[in-house]
């Protein structure tokens, strides 16, 4: 763990809630014995100290400010705590010479009803709302609250004896989070004080009180930032709302939306969604944009994607004792409980006691302007420190953007609804494509960081197609959790044909925003998800499968769109799980078939590469794929060769004697009716293969019959093993896995192959008659695709790429496989186009991926063209 303990302050009492207002240079730290001290950043010292409510001494543990907050401006201060109040501080400017701050409480906040101890507390700014929590599990609110306390003002002083910790009949007699308190007021106490004070005091209107808001203590409040505020505008089409997630002992986080009817001064709530169930009480919570982190009991951590309202991933501290505070930074997670502090990061967990007691508030923080970001700890012994844990993020660029105060909400310059021109100028494309592939979307990686990138992928292309102008977008989420589909469609602008039966088609364009793993970087020449501009190429994992053609098509679309020149709607389906199959694309494309839409005429797509460096292609022909595991295993334990061998059946030798029946000796596959369905070459094909040995740059001993092997007929291949044991050449495993993977040609059926296979597999097993086990599962699988070069679309492609290259393209097949295209044409009964951009230097899936950049913008001229002509 590299942190740096900058300061440590010392108080006779705990610290239960820190705030801090880095413009001001400030941070505000509550106790339990009724204070707010705040201390100067620059000189750390404590340079002022807020007393709550009456001065006597035998008051002070009635009233632990339990909570904090502050307004986006640092004018106002915010705190609740055992005494039932929302107390509000006007916090003036700190004068440099003696350090003098000047602090007035300008108003109190209560309720008739007994509430109990406020927990949480959360202030929104644009409708000068304060929304807190209670432990009788209400949520209170009042809005207008800067004009309510200068009407107060204006009509002189408050009677105080209305406050809750001036009555006798309260429900809640709170003894504060160390579990004691000193004797409450006595009568006599209470009438030699002063029946008047200065401040505004607001009682909650009835109506304002949401009753059983959850069925458990409302530990945290989080405002959501602006991006998301102006997301859900975009679904609710409510302007100028803002939203809350409380969190409970019941274990919901509940999504609220506070907002203003026009012409009206009165601000309503509304429960968005109440369906992020944590299954055990939400002990604390915080939000970085999309993510919503809960802590919980026994050390868990759950982190939810909030546009979907998914849990995408869960953490575990080492102590397994409760989460009492979380922090967020860009990824880096700080989690507070009885132990210490345990940082997450990456596939990285560390863990320090900074000896505080028991730690019970936490706040991350960055200086302003200057570059650093602290942590901020408030321990049950009284102490306060200070941790700069700039080293821990090293791999996180500091910059104006980053957020300044993380552990409430991320802030940003850009926001979500902000209009954004579209432009098919190169630099322009360049910063999209920059964005794209510095999100590590690697879809086969299973670990926090990626699923994180992966999600912030789609969100971040969701936002560029708002930007854009598109008409609507949103992410479908998978139903096994996984990364979600982003949705966006555009509404053509422009004018359709005046020839007679013209009309506007509705053309889908599919793309995927996942990667494969850039493997050991030490193959690389540059960053893997660094955008490398170099002698004329794109470098950096996704630039040609498939960011780049996507960022192609986005941009043509958008660009015609915002001149008001799209004669078609186009409708972009962008996943995050190609890489591995596209495993619930179909689940998605059925269940959101109607927002997609009922009538697509085409179906688009870049996946693919050239043959060669010099000819443009059109791809028509995929095969399809079926990747399985083939498994034996025995009941034994592994054995060795000189005591065991011979002795009883070994799972090696099964296995190698059932795949070796798979193929003959002249690589015949021997699964019964494998070669049945297929047909054979036309002639007009095999000119089209003779033309490529013909025309491009390939191997010289490539022949036409290489061609047709490789494009048009099935293989079938073995590819992995793995065994049990230690490895060493004498031991005899119990188990042995063999993958196989077996590519389809488009007139096989993946069913029918599947069944055959496990048929042959298991009847050649069991003629072995052996004691030991045989499994047979398939990974994934694809049905291999044929488009019609001769159609309408193809013919727009050839004549527009010929333009663009002053060559044709070459009319080719390939034996690769793209999992969803057969079922996007069968479920959108649609043709598809493929349109190959990069050359077949590209290293998809290799080290040092690349993109030719004349490539890459001569597609974004070709698409741009072919969007109106279809």
């Amino acid at each position: 763990m590299h942190s740096e303990l900058i300061h440590r302050w010392n108080h006779a009492f705990s610290i239960l809630s820190i705030v801090a207002f880095p413009k001001k240079r400030l941070l505000f730290a509550g106790s339990q014995d009724s204070k707010i001290l705040v201390f100067d950043l620059p000189t750390y010292n404590l340079i002022h100290t807020i007393r709550l409510g009456e001065s006597q001494e035998e008051t002070h543990t009635r009233s632990s400010v339990l909570c904090l907050t502050g307004s986006e401006d640092e004018n106002f201060l915010f705190s609740g705590g055992a005494d039932s109040l929302v107390r509000i501080w006007s916090i003036g400017e700190k004068t440099i010479r003696d350090d003098f701050l000047s602090v007035t409480e300008i108003a109190t906040v209560y309720s008739v009803t007994d509430i109990g101890d406020i927990f949480s507390l959360a202030y929104l700014d644009s409708l000068e709302t304060i929304v807190f929590g209670c432990q009788n599990a209400s949520l209170l609110y009042v809005e207008n609250l800067i004009q309510k306390i200068e009407k107060k003002s204006s009509d002189g002083v408050e009677n105080i004896n209305k406050l809750p910790h001036r009555r006798y009949d309260k429900f809640f007699d709170s003894l504060g989070p160390t579990g004691y308190s000193s004797n409450s007021l006595s009568q006599t106490s209470l009438t030699s004080l002063e029946e008047n004070c200065g401040a505004a005091i607001i009682e909650v209107p009835s109506e304002n009180i949401i009753k059983y808001a959850h069925y458990g203590f409302i530990y945290s409040i989080n405002k959501l930032c602006p991006r998301f505020n102006q997301l859900l505008e975009k679904s609710s089409r409510t302007s100028g709302a803002e939203h809350i997630i409380s969190s409970a002992g019941d274990g919901i986080s509940k999504l609220w939306e506070f907002s203003k009817d026009k012409g009206q001064n009165t601000v309503k709530i509304s429960l968005i969604n109440d369906k992020i169930d944590n299954e055990d009480s939400v002990i604390s919570q915080t939000i970085e944009f999309p993510f919503l982190y809960c802590g919980l009991t026994d050390g868990i951590i759950k982190i939810w994607d909030l546009n979907t309202q998914q849990i995408i991933s869960t953490l575990k501290t080492k102590h397994e004792s409760d989460v009492i505070s979380i922090s967020v930074y860009m990824d880096h997670v700080f989690a507070i409980d009885e132990s210490g502090i345990t940082h997450f990061y990456q596939n990285q967990v560390n863990h320090w006691n900074p000896q505080q007691g028991k730690i019970l508030s936490s706040e991350i923080f960055s200086k302003s302007n200057a570059g650093s970001v602290s942590l901020l700890t408030g321990g049950s012994d009284g102490s306060l420190t200070l941790w700069d844990i700039t080293s821990l993020l090293s791999a996180v660029p500091l910059s104006s953007n980053s957020p300044i105060n993380a552990s409430s909400t991320l802030q940003t310059t850009n926001l979500w609804a902000a209009y954004q021109s579209a432009s098919l100028n190169n630099e322009e494309m360049l910063n999209t494509l920059r964005e794209l592939i510095s999100f590590q979307t690697v879809s086969q990686s299973k670990d926090t960081t990626n699923t994180l990138s992966l999600r912030r992928c789609a969100i971040y292309l969701q936002q560029l197609f708002l930007k854009f102008g598109a008409t609507n977008s949103q992410l479908f989420p998978l139903p096994d959790g996984g990364n979600p589909v982003v949705f966006a469609y555009f509404q053509g602008n422009g004018k359709v044909s005046q020839v007679k039966g013209a009309k506007k088609k509705r053309i889908l364009w599919y793309g995927h925003y996942d990667v494969i793993s850039s493997g050991n970087t030490f193959n690389w020449n540059t960053d893997p998800f660094t955008l490398t501009c170099e002698n004329g190429y794109l470098k950096g994992r996704g630039v040609s499968d498939n960011k780049g053609p996507l960022v192609s098509a986005i941009h043509s679309v958008a660009y015609l769109f915002q001149q008001g020149e799209l004669v078609n709607d186009v409708v972009f389906l962008v996943e995050g799980s190609e890489e591995i199959g596209s495993a619930s694309l179909k689940q998605v494309c059925e269940k959101y078939h109607d927002i997609i839409g009922k009538d697509i005429d085409w179906i688009l797509l870049s996946n693919s590469t050239w043959v060669d460096q010099e000819h443009p292609c059109l791809n028509y022909g995929l095969r399809g794929v079926i990747n399985a595991q083939i498994k034996v295993w025995s009941d034994k334990p592994d054995g060795h060769s000189g005591l065991n061998g011979g002795v009883y059946d070994e799972p090696m030798v099964n296995l190698v004697k059932i795949v070796s029946k798979l193929q003959n000796e002249q690589n015949e596959i021997m699964i019964p009716n494998f070669y049945s369905p297929l047909k054979d070459l036309t002639e007009e094909e095999y000119q089209r293969f003779q033309k490529i040995t013909e025309l491009a740059n390939i191997d010289e001993n490539t022949t036409v019959q290489d061609l047709i092997t490789n494009w048009t007929k099935p293989s079938l291949s073995m590819t992995t093993v793995k065994f049990s044991g230690p490895g060493n050449i004498t031991v005899i495993p119990k188990s042995v896995t063999m993958g196989i993977s077996i590519r389809l040609v488009p007139e096989q059926s993946v069913e029918q192959v599947k069944r055959d296979l496990k048929a042959y597999l298991e009847e050649s097993f069991k003629q072995l008659k052996s004691q030991n086990h045989l499994e047979i599962k398939v990974l994934n699988e694809a049905e291999g695709w044929l488009g019609d070069p001769t159609n309408h679309a193809y013919q727009i492609l050839k004549d527009e790429i010929t333009t663009a290259w002053d060559v044709e393209p070459l009319l080719v097949r390939e034996g690769g496989s793209i999992s969803c295209l057969r079922m996007l044409e069968r479920i959108f009964d649609a043709p598809a186009v493929q349109i190959p951009c990069g050359q077949s230097t590209d290293n998809g899936h290799l080290a040092n991926e690349n993109l030719r950049i004349k490539n890459w913008s001569n597609l974004t001229e070709i698409l741009s063209k072919v969007f109106n002509r279809l």
